[in-house]
């Protein structure tokens, strides 16, 4: 009797608004990022030159679905400047049985791009969005 190896599957569940936003099948990695500041102070050897950290950023995230029935990605990409554009966006990891096994919450998130890939390389999909989400900061829920 042979046996069989199932691969453990996960998905993600993305959703603003109190909603969850269909078909987002990848995320790219949640990054801090802290400025490195550098200053002398005149003393040691090599001129006494030192680092220190500084300000706290957050890289933006990419999330990407195949285009599909919503409109969900566009509709916030198309209003950029308007009251309301900045969004908690919540990013799930859920096991085979959809149970949350990983959460976190992007603070304060807006769109800085908004890309449709047609006829997308590998054949994932006919066609992929992508929305990139700038955001003040993450944190595991």
């Amino acid at each position: 009797m042979s046996k069989h190896h199932h691969k453990k599957h996960h998905s993600l569940r993305v959703s603003w608004d109190g909603k969850a936003v269909a078909g987002v099948d990848r995320a790219s990695p949640l990054t801090r990022l802290v400025d490195v500041l550098t200053f002398r102070d005149g003393s040691g050897p090599g001129g006494g030159e030192h680092t220190a950290p500084g300000r706290m950023t957050s890289a933006p995230v990419t999330l990407e679905r195949p285009v599909g029935g919503d409109t969900a990605f566009q509709d916030w990409a198309a209003s950029p400047s308007s009251v309301g554009t900045h969004k908690e966006v919540i990013v799930e990891v859920l096991d085979r049985d959809g149970a949350a096994v990983l959460a976190y919450r992007l603070h304060r998130c807006w769109v800085s791009e908004y890309q449709v890939s047609l006829l997308e390389p590998g054949a994932r999909a006919f066609a992929v969005e992508r929305l990139r989400l700038e955001n003040d900061g993450w944190e595991r829920i």
